[in-house]
């Protein structure tokens, strides 16, 4: 029982420690992000079969997540919200958007490996 004992309170201490660190770590590790949010996210994609699923990063920025490739869902759903795509820029992922006389530019970032992640300028409400 001693040997039992030994390795479970090693695998305790160790697990103590490496939440110790990433909580001191956080922000360095996570950057911006919320892993949990974007976890939520990438699950409604997955096994929910959504096109485009909604996340926020820590300063209540939405954020949506998209599969790779397919940033026309995000521009449809703005298209229903009275934005017109009026220029996409691939080389510095950027999408500009009209609306009135307001022109809005959305940026976009690669995100894990299947996913794209679309930054938008408006706040969540808290």
């Amino acid at each position: 029982m001693g040997k039992v004992f030994k390795i479970i309170l090693g695998t305790f201490i160790t697990v103590v420690i490496l939440m110790v660190v990433t909580f001191i770590n956080w922000e360095y590790i996570y950057g911006d992000n919320r892993p949990i949010a974007n976890a939520k996210a990438i699950y409604q994609i997955e096994f929910k079969d959504k096109d485009i699923a909604e996340t926020s990063d820590v300063d209540n920025r939405i954020l949506y997540v998209v599969p790779k490739g397919h940033l026309d869902t995000y521009i449809k759903m703005m298209r229903i919200k009275g934005y017109e795509l009026t220029e996409r820029d691939p080389k510095h992922n950027t999408l500009l958007l009209k609306k009135g006389n307001n022109y809005t530019e959305i940026n976009y970032k690669k995100f894990a490996r299947k996913y794209t992640i679309i930054d938008s300028p408006f706040l969540k409400e808290v």
